[in-house]
């Protein structure tokens, strides 16, 4: 183990295209299909372009002798909230688990921590002019079999437990010796559920790789699931931004493999879809939807969900991830949690009442699940007194920044 600790320098990258050409060197086994050149660029020509944000393309660079190389890649957004400036991650909601693309061996062989500790510092320099970064679903290492290469952010940061969890499954053999590894109840029900619904003649498992087929398929999806999600007040999905992000992803990742659509049918209707993202190695399902209440008696998401990952199976792919949540199908499918690490880290002064508001709302949020909530009511005045400070750094801001 080298104990001198490497020199690193950060820059701001001016265009998607160089960001995407340096990202595509740093692929590897443990990298996400939300690092595929097809989704960020989807991501930023749709989401990124929303009014108020801007792209922020960022690089972090290890000295190796008399050169450079490339040891971090971060596809990031930067945006006003209260006349502060905040960054985050390309995700607004789409993103099941963010990280920056990191090398192997960005810490050049030396101790992880001192190396993590001044990576930061030199990202913190370039990051002067904001306020704070705020994340979460931040995976701590990379989704690597055997164990990843750790996110050097979670070791130069104050994390917390995250508030979500991933959840998956991973098949190494025949997919039937998996299934019989099932709990007994839950495999006899799945085989049950499938029996039912191949009782109609005209019932089939399909997946879809025509980009036009895709997009009509898609459709189905956004108006099942906009039925079924209509009255929650956060549900934004079906909104022309996130409209026009799924369909540019569907025109240039379905033919490819890297999207994946997939749904139950009886003959022109769709019993469910699932929409999801695939690399070499591992699935990611995203958006499903159910068509009605008629197919209950089947479950039909939850066959859905095996015979999606079963068919990526036979495709070559090991690892079955079914995303944040903690709905009850995951947990019979013998799916193990991803645990996640959330954040907020000031970056100017303006930004330390933000983090210490945010420490303390999860804080309370803890204290909430607790039968004795007095402590939680007695934080109510500091509740208020940050809804000052926000309003007070609103006014202090720079003037630019109060647009």
């Amino acid at each position: 183990m080298n104990s001198a600790v490497p020199r690193y320098r950060a820059a701001e990258l001016g265009s998607l295209d160089e960001f995407l050409g340096r990202a595509s060197v740093l692929q590897g086994p443990g990298c996400l299909p939300f690092h595929a050149s097809v989704w960020l660029r989807a991501w930023f020509e749709t989401l990124g372009a929303v009014e108020g944000r801007q792209p922020l393309w960022l690089v972090v660079q290890r000295q190796s002798g008399s050169a450079w190389v490339d040891a971090m890649l971060l596809p990031l957004v930067q945006q006003r909230r209260h006349g502060l400036r905040e960054i985050s991650f390309a995700d607004a909601g789409v993103v099941d688990y963010v990280a920056p693309l990191t090398l192997g061996d960005w810490h050049g062989g030396a101790h992880e921590a001192p190396a993590a500790r001044a990576l930061w510092a030199a990202l913190a320099r370039l990051l002067g002019r904001h306020d704070y970064w705020r994340v979460e679903k931040m995976l701590p290492a990379a989704l690597a079999e055997g164990g990843g290469t750790t996110n050097p952010l979670v070791l130069a940061w104050r994390t917390h437990t995250g508030e979500m969890f991933g959840n998956q499954f991973q098949v190494d053999g025949p997919w039937e010796d998996w299934r019989r590894g099932l709990d007994k109840r839950v495999r006899k029900e799945i085989e049950r559920c499938w029996r039912v619904f191949e009782r109609s003649p005209v019932a089939r498992f399909d997946r879809v790789t025509d980009p036009q087929q895709a997009l009509a398929l898609f459709a189905v999806l956004e108006s099942q699931q906009s039925e079924r999600m209509h009255e929650l007040p956060y549900y934004r999905l079906d909104s022309a931004p996130y409209r026009a992000f799924y369909r540019q992803l569907l025109a240039t990742g379905v033919a490819e493999g890297s999207v994946v659509l997939t749904a139950l049918r009886d003959g022109d209707q769709v019993v469910s879809a699932l929409f999801g993202v695939a690399n070499a190695r591992r699935y990611v399902a995203l958006r499903q939807s159910i068509g009605g209440d008629a197919w209950k008696a089947c479950s039909p998401g939850r066959l859905l969900d095996e015979g999606t990952a079963r068919h990526m199976h036979e495709q070559g792919l090991g690892v079955f991830d079914f995303g944040v949540g903690d709905y009850f199908h995951k947990t019979t499918l013998g799916m193990k949690p991803i645990p996640l690490r959330d954040a907020c880290v000031a970056l100017s002064w303006r930004g330390v009442p933000v983090v210490l508001a945010w420490r303390l709302r999860r804080r309370v949020k803890q204290w909430a699940k607790d039968p004795h909530t007095a402590q939680a009511r007695a934080l109510a005045p500091l509740l208020a007194l940050r809804r000052c400070w926000l309003a007070l750094a609103s006014v202090l801001a720079p003037r630019g920044a109060r647009r």
